[in-house]
C-alpha cells in the first residue's frame, strides 16, 4: 500500500534533523573540532525547517503557530550554546545532533493528528533530551539528573500508552478526526473512556512539568547544562502544550467531561507549588526551574475552557512571550556561569552595572516572566491567558490565577532587585570576552529586543498568532 509523503507535516522536520546530521558529520571529519564546525549546519538546518515552515505553512494554524516558537526557540538556542565550547567534556557534534533531533521531534508533536504519530514524536523528543542532560562526560550529577529523566520519562510514556490503548479497544480509531467522532457515540462506555482519556494526558502533562508530573524538572534543570535546561523549558515545553491543547480540541473534544476537570486542577496546584518552591531559591537556573513549573498552570490553565473563542489562541500567546523571556534568562545565566563559575545570587548581585547588557537582559527576561512594567508583553500575556478561563465560567481558577501572579512577583522581583543593586563580588571582565560569551551575550541581547518591541507593540503578537 502506497502511503503519500506529507511533506506539510514532516518536511520542517525533516530538514531540521538532516542539518543536525550534517552538523555531527562535519564535527566527526574535520580536522579539528570545534563547537561553530558542527554548530553551523545544525543553526543552517533549523533556519531552513523555519522557511519550508513558512513556505508551506502547516496543518492549521494553530500547528504554525507552535511549530514556529519551536524553531525560533532552537535557533536561538543552538546560538546562545556555543558559550560551552570551553567544556571539554561535551562533544559538541553529539550535542547538536541531539537537539536537531529533539527539536525535529518536537515539529512533529505540534503537527500530530493521530495517536501513533503523538507516540513516537513524544519518544523522538524525549530521548535526544535525556541524553543532553547527561551528555557532560565524567559529571555524575547530570547522569544522575538523566536517570531520573529516564525513568519518570519511561513510567509516564507506559502511563500514556495503557491510555491510548483504552481509547483505541474503545473506539476502534487513532486518528483524532476519529475519536472526536466515536466519542460521542453513546453506546461507547463512559468509565473506559474517562480512565483513558485521563491516563493518555499523563505523558503530555510531564513533558510540561505539571504537578504531580513535576518531580523531574528541579532536578534536571540544575544537573543539565544551563543551555539544555533552557532547551526543556522552552522548546521541549512549547511542543508538548501544543501537542496537549491539539489533542483536548480535535480529538478528545466530545469527553470533556472527563479531562477539564483535571486539567484546571493540575493547573491550580502547579502554579501554587511552583511558585513556593521557586521562593526558596537562591540561584538563578533553580529558580527558573521551579518557575517554569508555575509557568505551565498558567500554559495549560485555558484548556480548561479551550472551547471558549480565545482557548486556543491565549496559551499560544502566552507561550510566545514566556519562551523567548526562558532563552533570554538562561543564555544570560549560561554566560554567568561560563564567566563566573556559579549561577547563585552573590554572583548574580550587581549584574546590571558590571555587565550592563547581560545584566539588563536578564532583569527584562525575569520581568516579563513576571508580567512587571516595563516589560508589558509579559503583563498583556497574562491577560491573554486569564480571559478564556473568565469566560468559560471557572471562576475559581482565575482567583488561584491572580494570586498566583502576585506570589511570582515576589521571587521575579528579589532577583531584578539583586542584578540592579550593588555588585558584592569581583567586577565582571568588560575586555577580551571569548567570542562564545560574546555571541551568547548577543543572542540575549536580541532576544531583549524582540521582548522591547513586543511590550512597545503589543498587538504585533496578539494580532498576528491566531
Amino acid at each position: 500500500m502506497n502511503i503519500p509523503f506529507d511533506w506539510v507535516a514532516a518536511g520542517p522536520a525533516t530538514i531540521v534533523f538532516t542539518g543536525a546530521v550534517l552538523g555531527l558529520m562535519v564535527d566527526a571529519f574535520a580536522p579539528r573540532r570545534t563547537w561553530v564546525g558542527s554548530g553551523v549546519p545544525t543553526l543552517v538546518g533549523v533556519l531552513a525547517g523555519g522557511l519550508e515552515l513558512l513556505r508551506t505553512g502547516s496543518i492549521d494554524d494553530i500547528a504554525f503557530g507552535f511549530s514556529l516558537i519551536v524553531v525560533v526557540g532552537t535557533a536561538l538556542v543552538v546560538v546562545a550554546s556555543i558559550v560551552m565550547n570551553a567544556e571539554n567534556a561535551m562533544p559538541a557534534g553529539e550535542f547538536h545532533l541531539l537537539l536537531g533531533s529533539a527539536a525535529a521531534g518536537g515539529l512533529v508533536m505540534a503537527s500530530a493528528r493521530d495517536l501513533v504519530t503523538l507516540v513516537v514524536a513524544i519518544e523522538l523528543l524525549a530521548l535526544p533530551s535525556i541524553a543532553l542532560v547527561g551528555l557532560r562526560q565524567g559529571d555524575r550529577r547530570a547522569v544522575a539528573s538523566s536517570w531520573t529523566f529516564f525513568l519518570t520519562s519511561v513510567v509516564s510514556t507506559a502511563v500514556t500508552l495503557m491510555g491510548m490503548a483504552l481509547l483505541y479497544g474503545s473506539t476502534g480509531t487513532l486518528s483524532y478526526s476519529g475519536l472526536s467522532r466515536e466519542l460521542g457515540d453513546p453506546s461507547v462506555p463512559g468509565a473506559v473512556i474517562s480512565v483513558g482519556v485521563v491516563l493518555t494526558i499523563v505523558g503530555l502533562l510531564f513533558k510540561l512539568g505539571a504537578v504531580p508530573f513535576h518531580v523531574w524538572v528541579p532536578d534536571t534543570y540544575r544537573g543539565a547544562s544551563v543551555m539544555v535546561a533552557g532547551f526543556l523549558a522552552s522548546v521541549s515545553k512549547s511542543a508538548a502544550l501544543g501537542a496537549l491543547l491539539v489533542l483536548l480540541a480535535l480529538g478528545l473534544g466530545p469527553a470533556d467531561d472527563s479531562w477539564q476537570p483535571v486539567i484546571a486542577i493540575v493547573a491550580a496546584v502547579s502554579m501554587t507549588i511552583g511558585n513556593l518552591g521557586a521562593l526558596r531559591q537562591r540561584d538563578g537556573v533553580a529558580m527558573l526551574a521551579w518557575s517554569s513549573v508555575a509557568q505551565a498552570g498558567f500554559l495549560i490553565a485555558p484548556a480548561a475552557a479551550i472551547f471558549t473563542a480565545s482557548g486556543l489562541s491565549a496559551p499560544l500567546q502566552y507561550l510566545a512571550i514566556y519562551a523567548l523571556a526562558n532563552v533570554v534568562g538562561f543564555a544570560a545565566l549560561a554566560v554567568v556561569l561560563r564567566t563566573r563559575g556559579s549561577t547563585s545570587y552573590d554572583e548574580l548581585a550587581g549584574l546590571a552595572r558590571t555587565n550592563p547588557w547581560l545584566g539588563i537582559s536578564l532583569a527584562f527576561a525575569v520581568l516579563t516572566l513576571a508580567g512587571f512594567p516595563p516589560a508589558v508583553a509579559g503583563l498583556v500575556t497574562k491577560y491573554v491567558v486569564l480571559r478564556p478561563v473568565v469566560d468559560g465560567g471557572v471562576e475559581w481558577l482565575a482567583v488561584v490565577m491572580a494570586i498566583n501572579v502576585m506570589l511570582g512577583l515576589a521571587y521575579y522581583l528579589r532577583l531584578v532587585a539583586v542584578v540592579v543593586g550593588p555588585a558584592t563580588g569581583e567586577p565582571y571582565e568588560r575586555t577580551s570576552a571569548p567570542y562564545a560569551v560574546r555571541l551568547a551575550t548577543a543572542t540575549a541581547v536580541v532576544g531583549t529586543l524582540g521582548l522591547v518591541v513586543l511590550s512597545v507593540w503589543p498587538n504585533l503578537l496578539i494580532a498576528n498568532l491566531p
